[in-house]
């Protein structure tokens, strides 16, 4: 009965986070060496202090509104 109450909490959040972004997988595994040093050069840009908050927003707000419920702590 527990891990299905914790599905129903959970799944809503779970199905979003799997949600492939923008592009689809290509952007994560691009062909051509272009490609691939276009995504390197973006993902450290995303890591440097000037973008470091946008990227935070970005990627972690599908967390928003994600309300897990108090368990009591085992003794």
């Amino acid at each position: 009965m527990a891990y299905r109450r914790y599905e129903e909490l959970l799944r809503p959040h779970v199905t979003r986070g799997q949600e492939l972004p923008g592009g689809g997988i290509g952007g994560f595994l691009p062909e051509s060496r272009a490609a691939i040093r276009m995504r390197d050069a973006s993902m450290r840009a995303m890591t440097s202090r000037p973008l470091r908050g946008l990227a935070t927003r970005l990627f972690f707000s599908k967390a928003d509104g994600l309300e897990l419920p108090e368990y009591a702590t085992a003794r």
